[in-house]
């Protein structure tokens, strides 16, 4: 389905991906927008694989610039509708990226910015797509019920003055997660807006990588 371009980018040492990476970039940005945050990961993971793709919905904003889901008429009562029409295309391409890689949905971490980042939180609320997930500056388009089951481990970083998508939401969903016994980090950056800064990206791979540790000792005992 997804019309816009796809890049890859493989681990930087010359052999296989270790865990793979899905960026997932903002309302009316593109995925070269995401590029340099990738990087930024892959810096700290070199084994990683990267995978920057387009959002679905080229009619968005005209040109290059693309969304995931329609935002001309958005409203509280059609978004979840929005997201959810989305969410088996993003699906699909994890898991073709997984194939493409011999990567597992173990090993995969979903990375996404304001609505990348919400298409990613609502995606793993399916098992097995993706171990984790970052997502920055992003709400969910529906909290996950009582006694959902969700696999992924979860981290959530927000700007203390995001003026687009209040950092409520991101409180409101790291409560709710923490009560589902799901695995969960919330860092407030502050002095910060709606917004991608150097710490931010700092913070989020940082808590992935803790969490890669604390899974990988949790499993050792």
């Amino acid at each position: 389905m997804s019309s816009g371009r796809v890049f890859r980018f493989a681990p930087t040492p010359e052999r296989p991906a270790r865990h793979l990476f899905v960026f997932l970039h903002g309302c009316g940005a593109t995925a070269q927008s995401m590029i340099p945050i990738a990087f930024k990961f892959q810096a700290r993971f070199p084994s990683a694989a990267l995978v920057v793709p387009s959002g679905f919905d080229p009619d968005a904003r005209g040109g290059a610039a693309q969304d995931w889901y329609p935002t001309h008429g958005l409203n509280p009562d059609n978004h979840r509708e929005r997201v959810a029409s989305v969410l088996p295309d993003v699906e699909d391409l994890v898991r073709r990226e997984q194939t493409n890689f011999g990567v597992a949905a173990s090993r995969t971490v979903l990375i996404g910015f304001s609505q990348g980042g919400t298409v990613a939180l609502e995606v793993v609320k399916t098992p097995g797509v993706a171990g984790a997930v970052v997502a920055f500056c992003s709400r969910y388009a529906r909290l996950p019920a009582n006694g959902a089951r969700i696999s992924s481990r979860i981290h959530l970083v927000h700007g203390e003055y995001d003026s687009v998508v209040s950092r409520v939401y991101a409180e409101r969903a790291a409560r709710v997660l923490a009560g589902l016994h799901v695995p969960v980090t919330l860092d407030i950056v502050e002095d910060l807006g709606h917004a991608l800064s150097h710490r931010a990206i700092s913070l989020g791979s940082l808590r992935l990588l803790q969490g890669i540790y604390e899974g990988r000792r949790a499993t050792l005992h």
